[in-house]
């Protein structure tokens, strides 16, 4: 290894402690997938079950096992504490980031890999992503090493090892199954079949290569999802490959993101504060693609997974993380161009000094809206970043690379530190579970909205019956008691005296609204999270 190639690697290693590590168990853990995910982690290890997942003591087909099974192990070598349930998804997504750079050295040159690396390091929505006890990142860096292996078993320029790489995507295939479900296996099909369409070129390995290949797939992936299969029968196969894969591909469990351009929009700010080198590699995108195998590999699989994704019902930011990686190997590429050649005039330079500048000028301007003013000294640290790279962006240099850089660095920084509170009120329902630990009258029984059911449950142990105006407040089932609107809640209360409720406000005036005539109730607010205390009241 040349010390250059060292650098590089000290320099992403450093960038990756930094935006995935710094403070990372500062924030409590953000309703309501992340207490979702600890609170399965922390009874498998206490019912020693290192099978079946369960939650609130019932078990649960939600996801796979082994997601599990690195939180379960985090929590037994650290504690039960925020970093130990992060600690996977960073480590994964450092994982990737080098994956990333090793993958862009050999496709488009050694520096072209480094920027790629660190677009994806410093990309706003994976680094974010990378921080949270979410499948999604462990998921993204077995179904990438399955994807770019792949394509080094089919690369006519190394036929050499093809039948080893094809066993090693198979393998990372098979974890990305055990990790997500059946997406680990679709998304590296769809990316070969339509590398072999567009290409025109036959898949380069024998049939008992990929016979070998299923073989190894069918060994990791499959022994598990028998083992449920037998102990659960057809309630695993209705609730895991019917409800929780096929009914949100035709269903939507979030009706407002079920648009065309929910992903598109998602992938352009999430890539924030790369927009100006990302308008050029759009429009370099055709030359690139046309001049260059890999490039036409990644530019296929990002394009069948986006329509793929968007044609699904079911959207949510975080299920196509994975595509950050084939945008920034593409934009990665293109940086090392820009920093070699600059601007190929002014159709490149005018659309990325522009989007430079509404970068640090959004940051700059969002203080001034009233959910913003708690984290306005974290807005305005990135934007004096994102300021002095617009400046240095005329001529594209490693400084206006390394400010851009810094702009998401700041975010980190500042929303673990001066802004820690701010956000943890706004996300988290731990400031809640603290407050009412310290209640006078906290031995009332809890009620708990759907949203923050889990948090409830994982920091406090209470708060395991859910309020709820809807039938069905879950869009998985969970085996908890519902009290359904304010006719309920009255009746709650008369039986069990005196009743806390903890809920986001405007979830609380949706039960006011629709309680004639109004409860006898009084709030505590702590961000914008309500305990609401309900006296018992007699019948008309």
């Amino acid at each position: 290894m040349s010390a250059t190639t060292r650098r590089d690697l000290a320099v992403l290693l450093l960038l990756c402690v930094l935006l995935f590590g710094f403070r990372l168990g500062r924030l409590g853990l953000i309703d309501p997938d992340e207490p979702f995910y600890a609170q399965t982690a922390a009874e498998m290890l206490d019912r020693h079950d290192w099978v079946t997942p369960h939650i609130f003591g019932q078990p649960q087909f939600e996801k796979p096992i082994l997601f599990y099974w690195l939180s379960a192990a985090s929590f037994a070598a650290l504690g039960r504490n925020e970093l130990a349930a992060r600690l996977p998804g960073a480590l994964a997504a450092t994982a990737l980031v080098l994956m990333t750079w090793a993958f862009g050295r050999r496709a488009f040159g050694p520096r072209a890999g480094t920027l790629a690396g660190l677009v994806l390091a410093s990309g706003a929505a994976f680094a974010v992503t990378a921080r949270l006890m979410l499948t999604d990142v462990v998921f993204s860096v077995f179904v990438c090493a399955s994807c770019l292996l792949l394509w080094r078993a089919v690369d006519p320029a190394s036929p050499l090892g093809r039948g080893r790489r094809l066993l090693l995507a198979a393998l990372a295939s098979a974890l990305a199954v055990l990790t997500k479900g059946p997406l680990g296996l679709l998304i590296p099909a769809l990316a070969a079949l339509g590398w072999r369409l567009v290409s025109r070129r036959p898949l380069p390995l024998r049939p008992r290569a990929w016979l070998a290949a299923a073989a190894l797939w069918a060994l990791v992936a499959t022994p598990w999802y028998a083992a449920m299969l037998t102990l659960y029968r057809g309630d695993y196969a209705r609730a895991f490959f019917v409800h929780e894969n096929f009914e949100r591909l035709i269903r939507a469990e979030h009706p407002a993101n079920n648009r065309l351009d929910y992903y598109p929009a998602v992938l352009l700010l999430g890539s924030f504060p790369w927009l100006p080198a990302l308008a050029v590699t759009l429009r370099r995108a055709r030359r690139r693609i046309a001049a260059s195998a890999p490039a036409l590999f990644l530019a296929v699989w990002f394009a069948a997974a986006l329509v793929f994704f968007t044609l699904a019902q079911s959207k949510l930011p975080t299920y196509v993380v994975f595509l950050f990686v084939p945008l920034a190997l593409l934009t990665g590429a293109t940086l090392d161009d820009l920093l070699r050649d600059g601007f190929a005039g002014r159709g490149e330079r005018i659309p990325a000094l522009t989007l430079g500048a509404l970068q640090a000028l959004a940051l700059l301007a969002a203080p001034a809206l009233g959910a913003a003013r708690p984290f306005a000294a974290t807005l305005l640290g990135a934007a004096a970043c994102l300021a002095v790279a617009a400046l240095l962006a005329r001529r594209p240099s490693p400084a206006w690379v390394a400010a851009s850089a810094l702009a998401t660095l700041a975010l980190i920084v500042g929303a673990t530190t001066w802004s820690a509170d701010a956000v943890e009120t706004a996300t988290s329902t731990r400031p809640a579970a603290r407050a009412l630990a310290q209640r006078r009258d906290s031995w009332a029984p809890v009620l708990s909205s759907p949203f923050l059911v889990r948090g409830m449950w994982y920091y406090a142990h209470r708060g395991a019956r859910v309020l709820s105006n809807r039938g069905q407040p879950f869009f998985t089932p969970h085996p908890l008691p519902v009290v359904r609107g304010p006719e309920e809640l009255r009746g709650f209360a008369r039986d069990h005296g005196p009743t806390l409720c903890v809920m986001r406000a405007k979830e609380w005036g949706e039960i006011e609204r629709r309680a004639d005539p109004p409860l006898a109730a009084e709030s505590q607010a702590i961000g914008d999270k309500l305990i609401v205390r309900v006296e018992p009241q007699r019948p008309r």
